[in-house]
């Protein structure tokens, strides 16, 4: 069976990126025969097997004269027909690309349930063959590789037309809230939301990974401002301005240390809700900028929450009550 033609790529490409203008406009499409012809020297560090892939770094079209957030790059000779050229499309442009159209804080969120999930029924078998092919990459790599595997089964039109009012619900119950593990229905109905918000322009990019820094001296020069908050927020502030007062300058504050105070005193002794601490200091936070930061503060709240709230719960109880515990 002959390989598919750059025209013939061109052709299909842009017949399925009607339906996502959005990425039409934002994104770089490049399809080369081979990740050697795209790639050269560096064609081994690409994945072995690879049909694609999404780079999320700012590109100037020198022919549209436009800067696009980024690009997809698709290699021909490993595709066997138009479904699996279709397929690698959707797993580039609706899983890695659709996946930054949630904000840094949103994507940590989504991550971290995938990860959470990974033995629940139906999501275990697509995390079976994820780490068995990503074994060398990080966990949330993978999870982001489990998010984007998803579209690869599922069909354009079943995007386009499946009721998605189950989308928004499935996110903050299972990512945002955390009142249940999330299930392969609802990373299904996440994913179709996704899908669609790129379909009708409400989804674009939102993550950037380009500019941690900036958003690292962002939120240092925004600690004053959060004395006039409450809850985990204020309780932040107060460690935050404590520990930049000892160290003589934030660049020296061990944030880490920071947020587990924050965290023991929010939750252990202010009874405030886990998923609450973990989202407001995954936006507060200079010491959770990055994916992989938030990722390490969620994990940890994961650990510490039980324990915590049973410390919490012991306080709120009458004294003659506590006597008697074991």
């Amino acid at each position: 069976m002959r390989d598919l033609t750059r025209r013939e790529a061109e052709e299909i490409a842009e017949e399925f990126l009607r339906d996502y203008p959005v990425a039409w406009n934002e994104l770089v499409f490049v399809f080369r025969k081979s990740a050697s012809e795209l790639y050269g020297e560096l064609t081994g560090e690409t994945l072995v097997g690879a049909k694609g892939g999404y780079l999320s770094n700012d590109i100037f079209h020198p022919v549209r004269k436009f800067r696009h957030r980024g690009s997809v790059h698709v290699y021909l000779e490993t595709h066997k027909n138009r479904a699996d050229f279709l397929a690698t499309l959707r797993h580039e442009l609706l899983g890695h690309f659709g996946i930054n159209s949630f904000t840094t804080t949103e994507k940590s969120a989504l991550l971290h349930s995938i990860i959470e999930s990974r033995n629940e029924q139906g999501l275990k078998q697509f995390w079976s063959h994820i780490q068995k092919e990503y074994s060398d990459k990080s966990v949330d790599v993978q999870a982001e590789e489990v998010f984007a595997r998803v579209f690869e089964h599922i069909q354009i039109n079943r995007l386009l037309k499946f009721v998605s009012a189950h989308g928004p619900d499935a996110f903050r119950e299972t990512c945002i809230d955390r009142t249940r593990p999330m299930q392969w229905d609802d990373l299904l109905h996440i994913g179709i939301m996704v899908a669609q918000g790129i379909h009708d322009g409400s989804r674009t990019q939102q993550h950037f990974p380009q500019d941690y820094d900036l958003v690292f001296a962002d939120r240092i020069n925004n600690i004053p401002y959060l004395r006039n908050s409450d809850g985990a927020t204020y309780t932040f502030w107060q460690h935050a301005s404590e520990a930049i007062s000892h160290a003589g300058e934030p660049g020296k504050v061990d944030w880490r240390n920071v947020e587990g105070m924050t965290i023991i005193e929010s939750i252990g002794s202010q009874g405030q809700k886990p998923a609450d601490v973990a989202s407001r200091l995954c936006e507060i936070s200079p010491g959770a900028v990055t994916i992989k930061q938030q990722l390490e503060l969620r994990g940890k709240i994961s650990v510490l929450s039980p324990q915590l709230e049973a410390q919490y719960a012991r306080k709120r109880k009458p004294p003659n009550e506590r006597g008697l515990e074991r």
